[in-house]
């Protein structure tokens, strides 16, 4: 059973990803500052997100 707010890549988790792993260290930054991109986009975080099922709690996503 997949989730639509845990299981889908956003756009600030591959961000964040394409930072840490060096492949863009600004990437986070260039994303928040894009005009193109939604706030919602650029600023939600889906880890401190309540879906409210149980095995996204128990996954700690």
């Amino acid at each position: 059973m997949s989730c639509p707010t845990h299981d889908v890549p956003s756009p600030r988790r591959i961000a964040e990803l394409e930072a840490s792993t060096g492949i863009d260290p600004d990437a986070l930054t260039r994303l928040q500052t894009d005009p193109a991109v939604s706030f919602t986009d650029a600023y939600a975080d889906p880890n401190i997100i309540d879906c409210g099922r149980a095995h996204c709690r128990e996954q700690g996503g």
